[in-house]
Parts: structure tokens; sequence; C-alpha cells
């Protein structure tokens, strides 16, 4: 702690001015956290962003629901911020829309400015007529479902597996059989020396089942949830998307594939006299970065078309990969703030408020914000909520 500060606080602070009591800790909290959200709700401005919502029970089984923003900043850089965290008190799709609108509204986000929706993947939020992501596609057409491909295929597998009796039962005793050889180093080397050899033998009399038939039926049902997860619509929408990839000295690059995906994707974003634009910016645009970017990667690509003052020249095109980043291809933000929160939520805090619980973990998560919060500020806004509350009494 600064020296400065040490010298005017707890026992060398007044005795009526020593702000040690809960509830005043709680107030400072809360304005820290509401500081926070201001400074998450500035980086938006007024650009495009994509919300990723998640939700699960904590260990009191009382829902939480935790909404992330991602967008691009104006400095390029991709940015996952955590937005907010609410109780909810069921997790049906209108109620979590409504949960999620009220947010919005309140910090004057609009919903016409959301280009990516990313989800769980259970029935309540990927309905294909009444889930989440249509009732937001509903009032804006270009909030694209993508959801978390590793969450996708687990999910798939899952799926195809419940009916498998001997994998139901294998599964069922699963977590028991992981935790006895995990709690010891030398049952791990064990378990791995005996698996080898018994696939080296095996694959040595020839007992290893390789026919094209054998497991046609696991197969089929993977297929058809593969085809639920992965739609149509997304998996082109993904495929164009790959045609901005910079990887391998960008060997993807599309002309016709990027200028359907502005035309085809984002129609409302891209008038014809800019499809015209993009066409124009595409005949430069491969030449020139492969000789003056050294990039892998569409985000790097994104932030160094930014530091270069190339995006004032590549306008349409840097739109159009602003747009592309928004799309929720990973939910690492939204699974660290549930991770967070086991932690958080333990027996002995579990009687914390929900107002407590998401400022607490609003500046625990997004630290490297709250580091930037002025002093003063905080003061000054502790003074005038005290001021506004005496008046009311």
């Amino acid at each position: 702690m600064s020296t400065k500060i040490d010298e005017v606080v707890l026992e060398n602070a007044p005795k009526n001015a020593q702000y040690i009591a809960p509830e005043i800790q709680k107030d400072i909290l809360h304005i820290m956290a509401n500081i926070v959200q201001q400074m998450v709700r500035e980086e938006v401005e007024d650009k495009f962003f994509c919300i990723i919502v998640d939700e699960a029970r904590d260990i009191s089984k009382q829902e939480q629901m935790t909404i992330i923003l991602r967008f691009v900043n104006n400095n390029g850089i991709l940015i996952e911020r955590l937005f907010a965290i609410k109780s909810v008190s069921d997790t049906i799709s209108l109620n979590l829309e409504k949960e999620i609108s009220s947010v919005l509204v309140h910090h004057d986000l609009q919903v016409k400015k959301i280009r990516g929706q990313g989800y769980d993947g259970a029935s309540n939020m990927r309905g294909a007529w009444n889930g989440l992501q249509a009732l937001f596609l509903r009032d804006c057409p270009y909030a694209y479902y993508v959801h978390c491909f590793a969450h996708q295929l687990q999910l798939t597998l899952v799926y195809a597996a419940k009916d498998v009796s001997v994998i139901c039962k294998l599964f069922s005793h699963l977590d028991n059989i992981v935790n006895i050889v995990t709690s010891s180093t030398k049952r791990i080397v064990e378990l791995h020396t005996a698996q080898r050899n018994e696939i080296e033998y095996m694959l040595a009399i020839g007992e290893r089942d390789f026919g094209s038939g054998a497991n046609q039926i696991a197969i089929d049902c993977i297929l058809m949830e593969l085809n639920t997860q992965f739609n149509e619509s997304s998996v082109e929408l993904l495929s164009l998307s790959t045609a901005l990839d910079p990887k391998n000295s960008f060997d993807l690059i599309s002309s016709d594939d990027i200028c359907k995906l502005a035309k085809k994707f984002y129609h409302e974003d891209f008038t014809n006299q800019d499809i015209v634009a993009l066409e124009h910016e595409l005949v430069h645009y491969k030449l020139d970065v492969m000789q003056n970017l050294k990039v892998s990667t569409l985000v790097e690509l994104c932030q160094q078309l930014t530091e270069s003052e190339r995006s004032n020249v590549y306008i349409m095109l840097t739109r159009l990969i602003h747009l592309v980043l928004t799309l929720p291809v990973s939910t690492a933000s939204t699974e660290q703030a549930f991770s967070v929160m086991k932690h958080v939520q333990t027996t002995l805090r579990n009687k914390m408020e929900d107002d407590f619980l998401e400022d607490y973990l609003t500046l625990y998560i997004e630290r490297d914000l709250a580091k930037n919060i002025d002093v003063d500020s905080i003061v000054n806004d502790f003074y005038v909520s005290k001021s506004r509350r005496a008046q009311l009494c």
C-alpha cells in the first residue's frame, strides 16, 4: 500500500470516517464496477459488436447469466470484455432475451449493432424457431449465430453416445477411474505403458477391426447431429470468411468470395457503391499486404492495418474484417467468467447479494481496466451518492 494512503486510513483516520463498514465498502465496490462498465461502453462506442452469453448454476443453485461483448477497438485490436453477470429466474429464451436487452438498453447499446451471437448450444439457446438466437435475429437479421466449434463437437459426441448403453455405463464409472489414476504420477506412467503395449499387441495379431461398415450406425448419428450443430448458413458464412485469412501468405484469398461475403451476409452494411469500392480495393490489396505485412492470423492483420494506417486506404475491406472478427468462434471469456465464479462463490460466500457478486467479479475479471480508475472519481461519486441518500432521508 502507498505510504501516503497508509497515513490516513484505518487507525490513522478519524473514528467517524474510516469507511470500513460493510455497506460502505459495498458502495465503493459498486461505484468502481460501474466505472469499469462505463469504460467498456466507451470502448465499444458505436461499433458493431457480438454478444456471447452463457448460463450456469452457482453453488447456491441460482442460475447466473454472463454477458460478454466482443468487438474491434479503435486500434484494430479484437477485444472481449465481461459486461454483466445477472441472476435469472429461469433460462427460457424469452426471459433471457428480456434480461440481455435490458442490460443493452440500460447502457445505450443498440440491438441493431449486434453482428454475432454465441451461446452454449442448449435447445433453449439454439432452437431454430423459438431459441434466443431467433429472437435477436428477428430484430437484427445480421446478428449471426456461431457456436464455439470445440463445444459443438463435444455436444455432438454426447448426443450420439447417450443412447448407446455400453458407452453410458462406461462414462458412469469414468469419473472415479480418472480421479484414482490422476491422483498418482506412478499410476499415470503405468497406464500409458500398458496402453501402448496393448495397442502394439493388437495391431501385431490383427485383432483391431477396421471394417468400413462396422460402425456405420454411431457414424450416422454423429453426422445427423453435426448437421444440426453446423447449419448450412453458418458453414457458408465461415467458409467465405476464410477468404480473408492471411495464413500461408494469403493463399486462401479470393476476391470473388470476399465480395460475395459482403453482399450476401452483410447487405445492410455495404451498399452497391461500397461493393464496387471493395472490388477496387482488392485489386491492390493482396500484393500490398504480402510485400509489407508479416501476419499469420486475421486478428494480427486487423491490428497491423490500423497501425500502418492502411485501414484508411482499404476502408471497405477493413470494415468487413471487423464484422468477421465479431463472429464468436470462441467462448474463452465466458468460460473464464464461470471458472472465476466457481472460486468466488464458495460456501463461505454463498450469501453474497447478486449485485455484490457482479461487482466483485467485474472488477476481478476486468482488473486491467480497474487499475486505471482515478481515485478522485471514486471519492466524488461516493459523496454524490451519499448526498442523494441523505436528501431522500
